[in-house]
């Protein structure tokens, strides 16, 4: 902890201070601030930081950080905002340049901090400096651990899901609802650009499905997947989080005992890692079925139909890894 007790944190919080109240000014020294800060640990910046946000002033040191010179910026700005009621929209991106164990630190700040609604730290001093005392991280620890208790598994494997839609203009003598229960090779990618926030894939993820459709003549289709290209965006804008999938896939199986192919565009936003929420739309190409058409889907001629829109909800499903 950074208790003041210690001679050569309460030196510079001496300094900092004098920075803040800058006497014989009317302005803070921010600059100086910086600068001092910029030299302790991530522990003790950020015991500092909650001091300076007892002064009232520590969202017009966040203002300003942008503009000091000589010290690592993006450090200082995910400290401050560790601790800032509302943190800067680029959070995540900040702390991805950070090493583990000064992850760790802000993270764990940052969860505290944000417990309570009205946060002051004359209030809750000793709500926060309960993190402090919590046990360093294990980083020889994968990742992957707890993956099928809800945390993202990175590595590439095999998993379930199990999806309902509502298929657009469904005939309304029959249950527009359409299930489908998939393999999907998770994280399986020919090839990915970006990381992080910012993810570009091509041949991402195949999967095999099993789907019964309302169209009455064609209760069963059997069908193997892959999106051709698939966009996943995240951000961290405060209280809202998106976690966004747009793909285009190719598809192809077997419908009525008859062949059929497709393409397939679809937003997928991530309610949870177990749950998403989509949208669809797609043209498929094979022979059409006997009877009565599905007026789900429009036929275009030439064995081509078009579904112009379907919503629907999936649940994933992992396994639990190896340990």
């Amino acid at each position: 902890m950074g208790w003041l007790t210690d001679p050569k944190l309460l030196t510079l919080h001496n300094d900092v201070w004098d920075a803040i109240y800058n006497s014989g000014t009317s302005y803070p020294d921010w600059q100086k601030c910086c600068g001092i800060l910029n030299g302790m640990s991530m522990p003790d910046m950020l015991d500092e930081i909650w001091r300076i946000k007892m002064t009232s002033r520590l969202d017009n040191l966040a203002l300003f950080v942008p503009r000091s010179t000589g010290v690592n910026i993006p450090r200082l700005r995910a400290a401050i905002g560790a601790v800032q009621d509302r943190p800067p929209g680029d959070m995540d991106a900040l702390l991805h340049l950070l090493p583990d164990d000064q992850q760790f630190a802000i993270t764990s700040v940052r969860a505290v901090t944000q417990a309570p609604d009205s946060l002051s730290p004359s209030l809750w001093s000793n709500y926060y400096w309960s993190t402090r005392s919590l046990a360093p991280p294990d980083f020889n620890i994968t990742r992957t651990v707890g993956a099928g208790g809800g945390a993202d598994n990175d590595s590439a494997h095999a998993g379930l899901d199990a999806a309902a839609g509502i298929t657009a203009n469904a005939p309304l003598t029959r249950n527009p609802m359409t299930m489908q229960v998939s393999v999907v090779f998770r994280n399986l990618d020919a090839l990915k650009l970006g990381e992080g926030d910012t993810e570009l894939a091509l041949l991402h993820e195949p999967n095999v499905s099993v789907q019964l459709s309302p169209d009455p003549n064609n209760p069963v289709a059997y069908q193997g997947a892959i999106s051709l290209v698939n966009l996943h965006l995240k951000r961290n804008w405060g209280l809202i989080k998106p976690d966004v999938e747009l793909s285009l896939s190719g598809q192809a199986g077997f419908s009525g005992g008859a062949p059929n192919a497709g393409l397939q565009a679809q937003l997928e936003v991530h309610v949870s890692t177990q749950i998403s929420v989509t949208a669809s739309s797609s043209v498929g190409f094979g022979p059409l079925s006997p009877g009565p058409p599905d007026r789900g889907s429009i036929p275009l001629g030439n064995g081509m139909a078009f579904t112009p829109f379907m919503i629907g909800i999936v649940g994933h499903w992992d396994p639990p890894p190896a340990h």
